[in-house]
């Protein structure tokens, strides 16, 4: 964190210098997955489709998902308002400007904030090895692409993918206790015609 810091210009520079057609493609394509317009109706969406199915577990852990990224998002929109520093679009040569409470809302980044907690929140509600070696890598190139689009420096993403993380976790672990919760496990099985999707519950 304190190295991004110090190297936020440098830093933003590289990241935006040789940009290419393939990066910003790739920078639109995840964008959304930190983007609270897209995230929370997809949690809503997926807690009501288990709700109508009867699948009350898938249901608690999405209701836990959903708690835990608004918590994470709450937290980011409370800091950005109190740092009030200025994007680089704003102030490209001046990555300590930080006037609190002026309505720049630079730090912390709030998609890298939301992508790591919903990862986080996932990996948290699933046995299933794979899921992290998935979310994780995501939720950075969300981080990236906040870089690469000059809307975050290095650091705002830093300690949004912290904040969101830290944040997630801790609500995950609290709510899980409180429900006295069982993880799930999603596994994807190989069969003659195809690949077939199983979800189960380990206690």
């Amino acid at each position: 964190m304190t190295a991004a810091v110090f190297n936020d210009r440098w830093l933003t520079q590289e990241t935006t210098e040789a940009s290419s057609a393939g990066e910003h493609r790739l920078s639109r394509a995840f964008e959304p997955a930190g983007n609270t317009a897209v995230v929370a109706p997809a949690i809503l969406l997926a807690y009501g489709a288990a709700r109508l199915t009867g699948h009350r577990e898938f249901a608690e852990a999405t209701r836990r998902v959903g708690i835990s990224v608004a918590v994470a998002g709450l937290a980011t929109l409370a800091i950005k308002e109190a740092a009030g520093r200025a994007r680089p679009l704003e102030a490209p040569d001046d990555p300590h400007r930080f006037q609190p409470f002026s309505g720049h809302a630079s730090f912390p980044s709030g998609h890298t904030a939301v992508a790591f907690a919903t990862a986080t929140a996932l990996a948290r509600e699933t046995h299933s090895r794979w899921v992290p070696l998935v979310l994780y890598p995501a939720a950075a190139v969300v981080g990236w692409s906040r870089v690469h689009d000059r809307e975050h420096w290095t650091s705002d993403v830093v300690a949004g993918a912290a904040l969101g993380a830290w944040t997630a976790d801790r609500v995950e672990r609290y709510l899980q206790e409180r429900d006295g919760s069982h993880r799930l496990s999603l596994q994807v099985l190989p069969e003659r015609r195809g690949l077939t999707a199983a979800l189960g519950i380990r206690f």
